[in-house]
């Protein structure tokens, strides 16, 4: 475990709908062979034990909504970091179990996912979505866009959506991002587009590990108020169901029809950050869907039914 370098009191920031006073995912490492990392940043006061919240990482492949999910343990001290490294260390390693770079295990405070077959989370290859979040489901922060597939990697492409279609540079795919100093939390709403360096990180070449360990936070930021935000998937429903993906434990949701009349109306026993919902009874159309959240806040939401 390593403290930071430089910690600075934040200022001003305008970005909405981030998980304030919480770690968030700080560097973001793809290089070569299994080259593989993760690190968590702690920017309050107080040491953090993943295990004793029940922190986990997530990772969604390829455009899917699938979670591949890991648990994770360790404490991120205060204003400092803990990194995650793929757990491939056998020097006669081959293929998919090629050792990683001495250099990126040296910057390990854990190995994880030593077996794809048991755990694929830490495979990530540049175009899957990778999040923090808590056993509810509740976000505490996000990386990429869940259920895009952008290709080989997301872009600077604007005109393609921030996706690759159409031949741009990689950001993410073969390159090591560290979350900007200004950044003073985790997204906790899944992006619509995912900008990269733009925004909120900076993307560096491969297999660049040197900013591992510590993390650079605090310039110029004042924290902003969180704002509650949920998306759907699928939607389109085609399939019977939806599920409906929260950025805080969902205590019910109505749904409405087109001219404002309750169609339903579903509390969620699981107090959970994500709730199933079935559409077995809801004939095709476009319905509103209220979700009613645990801190008292709701927001309305639009999905299409399809049979």
């Amino acid at each position: 475990m390593k403290k930071t370098l430089l910690f600075l009191f934040a200022l001003v920031i305008s970005a909405a709908s981030f998980a304030q006073n919480q770690i968030f995912i700080s560097e973001y490492v793809e290089g070569s062979g299994n080259n593989r990392a993760l690190e968590l940043y702690n920017p309050t006061n107080q040491d953090v034990f993943l295990q004793d919240s029940g922190f986990v990482l997530v990772r969604y492949s390829n455009g899917g909504t699938t979670p591949n999910v890991l648990q994770v343990t360790g404490k991120v001290p205060a204003h400092g970091t803990y990194v995650f490294v793929s757990d491939k260390r056998d020097p006669n390693g081959t293929g998919y179990d090629t050792m990683v770079d001495p250099l990126l295990q040296a910057k390990a405070d854990t190995f994880v996912c030593p077996q794809y077959s048991v755990n694929k989370m830490f495979y990530f290859n540049g175009n899957d979505a990778v999040t923090l979040e808590l056993p509810n489901g509740v976000f505490v922060d996000i990386f990429g866009k869940i259920g895009e597939d952008p290709g080989d990697a997301w872009t600077m492409d604007s005109t393609a959506g921030y996706t690759s279609a159409l031949g741009a540079r990689w950001w993410t795919k073969n390159h090591t991002l560290v979350r900007k100093p200004s950044v003073t939390g985790g997204v906790t709403t899944n992006p619509n587009p995912f900008f990269i360096v733009a925004n909120e990180w900076d993307s560096l070449p491969k297999n660049t590990f040197d900013h591992l360990g510590w993390h650079q936070f605090g310039v110029g930021i004042q924290v902003a108020e969180k704002t509650n935000d949920a998306f759907f998937y699928p939607n389109p429903s085609t399939n019977g169901w939806f599920m409906v993906k929260g950025t805080e434990i969902i205590e019910s949701v109505e749904i409405m029809n087109v001219i404002g009349q309750s169609v339903a109306y579903l509390q969620n026993p699981a107090r959970r950050g994500d709730m199933k919902i079935s559409t077995g009874d809801m004939t095709e159309g476009v319905y509103m869907v209220k979700i009613n959240f645990a801190d008292n806040t709701s927001i309305i939401k639009k999905v299409v039914i399809k049979k």
